[in-house]
């Protein structure tokens, strides 16, 4: 009797995207619980730094410290994570990626979607934590690390939405340096990194030299927080173009 073996079912480009997003989950320590450590760390050294203040001075210094905590830059530290997790993702994955037959377009449609997950969740819990901070009227000591001055009054779903766009660019900063390291290596962050100084530098001496810095604060006052934020989409989507040109072309020895 004999037998007739059935065709190999190729994977489909789809699967393979999420072969490699399941990739940066397979172990989450990175991804989901360092930064929650981390944040949940950040947040326990505040909580105690309120106590003693409400617990040492009057009511009057609890108010002047709940006004000054809204400026808190406690959570830069949930922006940043992305950017390095990023660029570590993009050196350390690549070449292991392709040694499973992934393709480069694989491999940076499932890295940009594992990013988006981690900057969703963390935008997710940050909106959640701000909720219960202004619902608590900062934990009941009038202090301030997630409801701050940065992402404005417009509810808790807006104030979600502006930290998942900034945490957003972070993260595509990160991949393009990330993606520039892996195809040409230390020549190529130091190249972009040239080049965004050069940028930022001349925007400013533009504007400085033509005086026009209360025009730029006016347009963005006129657009307010709901209308400066989505900006940050055009350096996302630009970093993702960039990153995208440059892993391309890589091989997993290149730049070495």
């Amino acid at each position: 009797m004999s037998t007739i073996a059935a065709p190999a079912v190729r994977p489909t480009g789809r699967n393979r995207i999420l072969a490699v997003f399941r990739l940066y989950f397979a172990n989450p320590t990175q991804m989901v619980w360092q930064p929650l450590l981390i944040l949940a760390f950040i947040f326990a050294v505040n909580w105690l730094i309120w106590l003693i203040v409400a617990v040492s001075s009057s009511g009057s210094a609890t108010e002047g410290m709940s006004t000054g905590t809204s400026w808190s830059g406690a959570t830069a530290f949930a922006f940043v994570w992305p950017l390095v997790v990023a660029t570590q993702a993009m050196n350390r994955t690549f070449p292991f990626a392709l040694g499973f037959a992934a393709t480069r377009r694989d491999f940076y449609l499932g890295t940009a979607l594992a990013l988006v997950a981690m900057c969703a969740g963390l935008a997710i819990l940050i909106g959640v934590l701000a909720a219960v901070e202004d619902a608590t009227n900062g934990w009941g000591l009038g202090g301030h690390m997630f409801a701050v001055t940065y992402f404005g009054a417009d509810g808790p779903f807006a104030r979600t939405w502006y930290v998942f766009l900034l945490m957003l660019c972070f993260a595509f900063l990160g991949s393009v340096s990330g993606a520039l390291y892996v195809r040409w290596r230390t020549w190529g962050i130091l190249a972009f990194g040239a080049a965004l100084a050069v940028l930022i530098i001349g925007t400013l001496a533009i504007v400085a030299l033509t005086n026009g810095w209360a025009d730029v604060f006016g347009f963005f006052a006129g657009l307010g927080f709901a209308g400066s934020y989505p900006l940050l989409l055009i350096p996302t989507v630009l970093s993702g173009i960039v990153g995208w040109a440059a892993i391309r072309g890589a091989t997993a020895r290149s730049g070495s």
